[in-house]
């Protein structure tokens, strides 16, 4: 036992000195050994990135094609995260979330016209059939079968259209070409998530005639209200006229007839009172009528100044004129200016003659009527003056 522990003392003894004398070799290897890796590894990163260091984002999924094991594993699909993928295997990343594609499709109507159709399909991988995706079709499946599709589907339903019925069979040729369609689709572990037209195209000349129908469809529409206004206009002016004869009679009957032609007049009065043009109202006729005057309102404030103005007296002098004279010279051309009124027999004033100045009389006159200044001339009178 004791020949054994020395045995083993002295080749321990013989390894330390053997790594004394190779450890300078092997750490300068190591060295470059691992210089030599990280130049590799930068150089080569972007390779790595893509085939050996997978990193799957948020929506994404993996189908891993191994070299050495049978292909496609159909058995595991790798989903959202960091995955190491040995060099000599390649990692598939599909897209699971809802995509949209626009399309532009041109089909042939029922009558033969060609109709262009703007659309957009939205679609998605099925969920855990990502590998059977990627053996039967591949990650052009959109190129390969869901356009085709599309295509097929929207041709077949819009050969049984007119052109004209296009714009109003929208919901129904939407609806008649998912149905078609998804299942088609989801033969090939595709989710067909819905299908939007943009735009419907037509001929210009089938659109300009098509543009033309509907407005002269829309003056009919225009006609028939018309023609219902007309006939509640007629409603109304019966339902007028009636109310206005039974209002007649009603006043007619109850004897208080002159009392509303009254009340009526005091409206109008007070109406032409509050125009703007309106300075002095004085109504009267055999009845009284009331005398209306400064009503109320800011558009009367000129009228009410004005009417606050002391009137001029009659039979006063105007411009230094005496308002009588005592004589009237028969040589004098006949006044021009209308006469007034007289009575009958009117009394005489008693005026006084004028002063120097001629200025009016100091008296005032008499409530009597006075002559006018300058009445007109008698037949008689009208002789004489003739030479």
């Amino acid at each position: 036992m004791q020949k054994l522990i020395e045995s083993l003392h002295r080749e321990r003894l013989a390894f330390q000195l053997w790594w004394q004398r190779r450890y300078p070799l092997v750490r300068n290897y190591f060295i470059v050994l691992g210089l030599l890796l990280s130049f590799l590894t930068v150089f080569f990163w972007p390779w790595l990135n893509e085939r050996v260091f997978m990193s799957l984002r948020p929506g994404e999924a993996g189908v891993l094609w191994e070299r050495f094991f049978g292909g496609t594993n159909l058995r595991f699909t790798y989903r959202e995260g960091f995955h190491f993928v040995l060099p000599w295997n390649r990692l598939y990343v599909y897209n699971t979330r809802i995509q949209q594609s626009p399309h532009k499709i041109v089909a042939l109507c029922k009558n033969g016209l060609p109709v262009e159709l703007e659309v957009s399909i939205r679609y998605r991988p099925l969920n855990g059939r990502l590998p059977l995706l990627h053996a039967v079709v591949g990650p052009d499946y959109l190129d390969v079968v869901v356009k085709p599709e599309i295509e097929a589907h929207v041709r077949a339903v819009v050969s049984q259209f007119e052109p004209s019925e296009l714009y109003t069979s929208e919901g129904y040729i939407l609806n008649l070409i998912v149905q078609g369609a998804a299942n088609e689709i989801a033969q090939r572990y595709i989710s067909l998530d819905d299908l939007l037209i943009k735009r419907i195209v037509l001929p210009p000349k089938i659109a300009d005639a098509i543009e033309a129908k509907l407005i002269e469809e829309q003056h009919v529409f225009e006609y028939d209200f018309r023609l219902a206004q007309a006939r509640k206009e007629v409603e109304r002016k019966t339902t007028e006229a009636s109310g206005i004869l039974s209002f007649q009679q009603t006043v007619a009957s109850g004897g208080s007839f002159q009392d509303y032609l009254r009340y009526a007049g005091i409206q109008a009065t007070v109406d032409l009172a509050r125009s703007e043009n309106a300075k002095l109202v004085v109504i009267g006729n055999s009845d009284g009528l009331p005398l209306i005057l400064n009503m109320p309102g800011e558009d009367l404030q000129r009228s009410d100044q004005r009417a606050d103005r002391p009137a001029p007296k009659r039979g006063a002098a105007t411009n230094n004129v005496p308002a009588t004279p005592s004589s009237v010279d028969p040589s004098a051309p006949p006044n021009t200016t209308p006469p007034t009124i007289a009575p009958a027999k009117p009394t005489p004033p008693t005026t006084t003659p004028s002063s120097k100045t001629g200025s009016a009389p100091s008296s005032p006159p008499s409530s009597s009527p006075t002559r006018p200044a300058n009445p007109l001339p008698t037949p008689a009178e009208a002789s004489a003056r003739k030479p």
